[in-house]
């Protein structure tokens, strides 16, 4: 038994054959005399199967008759599942007969039926012997051959899914053989019917090999004899590529199209790609010069050296407009047909991001354009993003009118389903859950939408909005709803690293940052620039802050550097963040990054003003103005911000001294209780650790170790354990009479 078990590998399968085969070869018996088995152990080791089960299982197939030799082949080729009408389609007339085949296969133990009804190897080896009975010479052309038998045996409504593959696979592996021009083409035209197929279910990768063999099989003179073939090949090669990741090939083909498409219509598709391919490689000012070149040619004329004055005059023209045709009428415009506008409409939506990236009132006036073009030339998909975005633009402090705001948001959701622009679902929830819905609607709600649209743009390979979405998931699910930051961390962690797979390095960066505020807030030793780009926070953080353009990762980096210094109480390192470019960034459209901002200024505001006393009036006004603005905004959302103004309204009092310290003694306890009411843990927290800096400011030592003991707790309740345990310091400090410095 050892000797069989060592031979056979412990496979149970090989055993069987094995001591089948030693039985056929007289090695083991059954001697009827003795009514027992016999056996020559120095024949059975003899025996050389046990280096390759493989090569024992192919010769014994090939004693088997050679119809059934043949189905073995067929059946190895289509793949380690398959069903019974495939195989049909693959066998031809009187080749040999498949439920006999079937039957026989069975029996023999070389495949078994699966609950679906489909056939499957009882073990790959097996199919590998099968498989071993094509003579090397001759696979290429068994699988060719194979291939062109299952397409000629197929009506056009089984050219689809799994079966598509099966007959394309099969042909590819005979694209070495002397094929005529036009195989080559029929083979050039499959593929890239499977590389379409392998995109509509987010088979990316996949689709780029099917595309790529089919761009390898056409002709040097395709661009001339098959030019529909080939330019369609290159448009779905340059999506794919992109999505992919795979940039390389992408600078490769893009060039094709742009030098050899007949016409500029032609051309749009690879203008398109390309300015993708630009802003996703860090290169935003080169994407939107293109954009702009494009959209001149479309008939649509974009000033590169718009102003603030220009900006107003336009956003005020664009709400005359939508005055004039009633927001509720404006689902009821006739749809646009205009091939022109169309393709301008696709380029203005593209330049979205890369004018965001470079100039601020470059991507207003985009906006602005999006929405004349729908209102006066008619409604197309782009139009629901038009409608988000130019109700995102409304919250902007020069505009501020939130009612309209969030009607034009509630439009766009309503014009997806109306305009059948399911594909634009992404670009609408990020300009509506990212910078509308908190106006109006606890922020809370906005997490599982966010995730939604952020695996819908996923789906659709919209590696841009997937970028956009994760970015405002984490500003969301980090700083404004409080919910658990480890939840947190796994989702922004999982999605982080399937961007990476695509080779999404440069918007990887943008979402770097909230990865490592979380570790330190969790008070996790991993330090996230090392693991994932292999340099260091602050190598990081110079070298960004030195690049041209990106404006939203320098955002990023300076809130979160902000947000993790006042959590930690190091209100000195806050204040270098502001003083860098936070006064900078407190305009613009109100994303939460830009709540966030304005919270944290007047927390740092307040803060230094009593601290700096020489520059007293200079912090309290930066309190005050921050104060005032969320006031504002608390009026429209008071979930979501009544316990943010609570709370700087205590600060506030507490620079103005003793005569108000009742009064702000209230407001810190109000806005403790309104934050624990509406599940801002983390606010919860910074607001008891504020209130206990207050009482420790009037010797109230137990009121602030109460205080302390709260914030203890709402940052273990959020996740954030380095930050209780640097509470935990100051309470043991404090309790032993030394006052704690947080």
């Amino acid at each position: 038994s050892t000797v069989i078990h060592q031979k056979a590998g412990g496979v149970i399968l090989f055993v069987i054959r094995f001591l089948n085969s030693l039985n056929k070869q007289g090695h083991l018996v059954y001697c009827l005399e003795s009514r027992r088995w016999t056996w020559d152990l120095e024949k059975i080791k003899s025996e050389r199967v046990s280096e390759d089960f493989v090569v024992h299982t192919t010769l014994q197939m090939n004693s088997l008759p050679k119809p059934f030799q043949t189905g073995l082949m067929i059946a190895a080729c289509l793949g380690s599942n398959f069903n019974g009408p495939i195989l049909r389609k693959a066998i031809e007339e009187n080749e040999l007969e498949v439920d006999s085949f079937i039957k026989s296969g069975k029996d023999g133990g070389y495949i078994e039926e699966s609950e679906s009804g489909s056939y499957r190897w009882t073990h790959d080896q097996i199919q590998q012997a099968a498989y071993n009975l094509i003579l090397p010479t001759q696979r290429e052309s068994f699988h060719y051959h194979l291939g062109r038998r299952l397409l000629k045996n197929s009506a056009n409504c089984d050219m689809n899914g799994d079966f598509l593959f099966m007959i394309v696979e099969n042909m590819n592996r005979g694209t070495d053989l002397k094929l005529n021009r036009d195989e080559m083409t029929q083979l050039a035209r499959l593929n890239l019917q499977a590389g379409n197929e392998a995109m509509s279910t987010s088979g990316f990768h996949s689709a780029a090999k099917y595309l790529q063999q089919g761009i390898n099989l056409l002709s040097k003179d395709s661009w001339i004899h098959e030019y529909d073939l080939t330019i369609q090949l290159y448009d779905a090669a340059l999506d794919t590529y992109y999505t992919a990741g795979q940039f390389s090939n992408f600078e490769v083909a893009v060039k094709q199209p742009l030098t050899h498409a007949i016409c500029f219509e032609d051309k749009l598709n690879s203008y398109h790609h390309l300015v993708r391919f630009l802003t996703a490689s860090g290169r935003s000012e080169e994407a939107l010069e293109t954009c702009l070149s494009v959209l001149r040619t479309l008939g649509v004329e974009i000033s590169p050296n718009a102003n603030a004055e220009s900006l107003l005059t336009e956003a005020i023209s664009v709400k005359e407009i939508i005055r004039n045709s009633h927001i509720h009428n404006l689902l009821d415009l006739p749809k646009m047909e205009d091939f022109d506008k169309m393709a301008a409409m696709t380029f203005l939506n593209t330049a979205v991001l890369c004018s965001y990236e470079t100039n601020e009132f470059t991507f207003f006036f985009v906006i602005c354009r999006m929405v004349k073009l729908s209102v006066r030339h008619g409604l197309c998909s782009i139009s629901a993003v038009a409608f988000s975005l130019y109700g995102a633009l409304l919250t902007c402090p020069t505009l501020s009118d939130f009612d309209e705001a969030y009607k034009m948001g509630r439009l766009a959701l309503m014009a997806i389903d109306r305009l059948n622009a399911f594909r634009m679902k992404p670009n609408v929830f990020l300009s509506f859950y990212g910078a509308i819905a908190h106006c109006k609607e606890p922020v809370q709600a906005s997490i599982p939408k966010l995730l939604e649209g952020y695996e819908v743009a996923f789906a659709l390979g919209d590696m841009e909005r997937v970028t956009g979405i994760l970015q405002l998931y984490a500003a969301v699910a980090v700083w404004g709803c409080g919910d658990k930051l480890t939840k947190a961390e796994e989702i922004i962690r999982i999605h982080f690293r399937r961007m990476l797979q695509h080779k999404q390095d440069i918007s990887c960066k943008n979402i770097l940052p909230h990865l490592n505020q979380v570790a330190k807030l969790t008070g996790s030793k991993e330090n996230v620039y090392v693991t994932f780009f292999n340099t260091t926070e602050d190598n990081f953080f110079e070298e960004e802050m030195n690049r041209r353009g990106a404006h939203t990762r320098k955002l990023i980096l300076h809130t979160c550097r902000m947000y993790l210094a006042v959590m930690c109480g190091d209100m000195e390192s806050a204040a270098r963040e502001y003083e860098r470019n936070g006064a900078k960034y407190q305009g613009g459209i109100r994303f939460f990054g830009t709540t966030t901002r304005v919270f944290l200024a007047g927390i740092v505001g307040f803060y230094l003003a009593r601290k700096r006393r020489l520059d007293e009036k200079k912090w309290a006004q930066v309190g005050e103005i921050s104060m005032d603005t969320i006031k504002s905004w608390t009026q429209d959302s008071s979930w979501n911000y009544a316990h943010k103004l609570l709370l700087l309204e205590a600060e506030c009092l507490f620079l103005k001294g003793e005569e108000h310290e009742h009064i702000a003694a209230a407001k810190y306890n109000e806005s403790i209780a309104l934050a624990k009411k509406h599940k801002f843990k983390n606010e919860e927290g910074l607001a008891s650790q504020k209130a206990a800096m207050f009482h420790l400011e009037y010797n109230r030592k137990e009121e602030a170790l109460s205080h302390l003991k709260h914030a203890k707790a709402c940052y273990e309740c959020w996740g954030a354990t380095g930050l209780a345990r640097q509470i935990k310091i100051a309470i043991e400090s404090l309790s032993s009479q030394s006052f704690p410095k947080f």
